[in-house]
């Protein structure tokens, strides 16, 4: 009895392997421009990632500590499957390069957390992002490259567990639309071993 249920437990962790082997997006994508922020600018920004087996539902806090950096941290509900469910938060920094006619300039770096009764998730990521207005009056083009670490730990019911690390490539691009001073909606698309899309909109 203890040998068949070992062999399910382990066959269990496979599948979950399986389903979750792109769920690595914690928390809401980029969703911002590399250009520079006020000093004390406090923008919150209300969305969704959606996955092909994670999604997340939260809101993002954005604060510019000084003109050229500002942190943000991220908090929400992550939904896997329909018997799975957890929360899931990240935290980081966007420091502004440069702006230039050309285009601006940013670095990235994002660390989060995720847990729920099956899977859980420890990362980090960085990346080069840019942005610049597009033709069309307040609609802004912007994007990046990086790399991802992740550690993920895999539970079953039947005690069964199975731990790996993965290192990825991470893209971004995605639209920004300004309606005015105090509202931007975001809309982006995401390949970090796996394909995701958010939407946002962030309040000033």
């Amino acid at each position: 009895m203890k040998m068949k249920t070992l062999v399910v437990g382990w066959f269990a962790v496979g599948m979950v392997c399986g389903q979750t082997g792109f769920a690595q997006m914690v928390g809401l994508p980029v969703m911002d421009t590399a250009s520079p922020r006020d000093q004390g600018n406090l923008e919150i920004t209300p969305g969704v990632m959606l996955g092909q087996d994670m999604d997340f539902y939260g809101a993002r806090v954005t604060v510019a500590v000084v003109d050229d950096l500002r942190l943000f941290f991220d908090v929400g509900q992550v939904d896997l499957t329909e018997a799975d469910s957890g929360y899931g938060a990240q935290g980081g920094a966007l420091y502004s390069l440069s702006r230039n006619d050309l285009v601006d300039l940013g670095i990235r770096g994002a660390v989060y957390y995720m847990s729920s009764d099956l899977l859980g998730l420890t990362g980090a990521n960085g990346m080069l992002v840019f942005s610049d207005e597009t033709l069309l009056d307040h609609l802004f083009l912007y994007g990046g490259a990086g790399l991802d670490v992740v550690y993920k730990s895999i539970d079953t019911k039947w005690g069964a567990s199975s731990s790996q690390s993965e290192i990825n490539p991470a893209f971004s691009l995605g639209l920004s639309y300004q309606f005015n001073d105090s509202f931007s909606l975001f809309t982006e698309a995401n390949y970090v071993d796996g394909l995701y899309a958010g939407v946002g909109l962030s309040i000033r």
